[in-house]
């Protein structure tokens, strides 16, 4: 039988590890051990005595300033380590038919994906990541068990944008990732003002009843649910492209979902009052996996709402059944 040949299509250099180890904040994980260290010594040991000597030479500043140094390129030096030891021979390949990853560096564990199976991609990105140009790159798939598993796979938590538009595109032919999408509407961002949030509502009323004198922390909420509704207005986007269709939103983290219509097995179109009001409509695509996997997009336009409507009804043409 002759081996298998695989292209390789991503293994992690120095400087993805440690924009790796900075990106997922994998130092703070020294906190806890530290602390539990702590109280594991102040079983055995009286600590009160060192407390003190400490404290006296801490009122030095620059005792203090080689303290704060110190910790921190422990810490730092903690996270690369660990992030290394997690991705430091990482591997991503394929073939015709699969998807291969391998990963980890003293505990390895491989795990492979059907091409055929994937239902969807998602490129999300939290704010860190939009920061520094990075994405995390994840393959929803139905599992080849008869209950038809959801399987959601991550390539690589910390590629860059460019990379895992461009990945996604290698290693799976079949899609197609366009960067240019259309943004909501004028009135998709007048009726995300104008809808109510009911939880600033009753936690408005809750402050009024028990404690008037925090009255600002209201107005601080409603600052932040607005702000992240204008973000998520920002993010929003939405593209239909021949049998493809992308959906993009978020506010503090974003989430690029991109499927083909013969693996949405249903869709919804929904109109509340409002949006009936503002000629507005939410749009939904449901992808098959258990449990099924929903995908949301709030506020396009009735035109669009109706022209996705169409693209969905012409599934006929090109379904798979798998």
């Amino acid at each position: 039988m002759e081996p298998i040949e695989k292209t390789i299509h991503f293994t992690p250099t120095k400087q993805d590890v440690l924009k790796a180890s900075f990106t997922s904040l994998s130092f703070l994980a020294l906190i806890p051990i530290v602390a539990t260290l702590y109280n594991t010594l102040d079983d055995f040991i009286n600590l009160e005595n060192a407390e003190g000597f400490f404290a006296k030479l801490l009122d030095t500043w620059w005792i203090i300033t080689i303290v704060l140094v110190g910790l921190i390129c422990i810490a730092v030096a903690f996270g690369i380590i660990s992030t290394f030891v997690k991705y430091g021979k990482y591997e991503i390949s394929s073939d015709h038919d699969r998807i291969y990853i391998k990963k980890g560096l003293l505990d390895e564990s491989a795990f492979s994906i059907q091409k055929e199976k994937v239902q969807a991609v998602e490129i999300s990105q939290s704010i860190i990541k939009r920061v520094l140009g990075l994405a995390e790159v994840k393959l929803i798939s139905a599992g080849s068990t008869g209950d038809e598993e959801l399987e959601t796979n991550t390539l690589y938590p910390f590629l860059s944008i460019e990379m895992a538009y461009g990945m996604v595109e290698e290693i799976l032919p079949a899609y197609k990732v366009e960067r240019s999408m259309e943004s909501l509407s004028k009135q998709a961002f007048k009726i995300r003002m104008l809808r109510p949030s009911f939880f600033w509502i009753l936690t408005t009323v809750a402050i009024y009843y028990f404690k008037p004198s925090l009255w600002y922390i209201s107005l601080i909420l409603l600052a932040i649910i607005y702000t992240l509704r204008i973000l998520d207005y920002k993010n929003s986007r939405y593209l239909l492209n021949d049998e493809f269709i992308q959906f993009k939103s978020g506010s503090l983290e974003t989430s690029l979902f991109i499927t083909k219509r013969s693996k949405v097995i249903q869709i919804e179109v929904e109109r509340t009052k409002l949006q009936k009001l503002f000629g507005l409509a939410s749009i939904e695509t449901i992808n098959r996996s258990k449990p099924v996997h929903h995908t949301k997009l709030q506020d396009v336009s009735v035109e669009y709402a109706d022209e996705f409507y169409t693209w969905y009804t012409g599934r006929t043409k090109n379904i798979q059944v798998e």
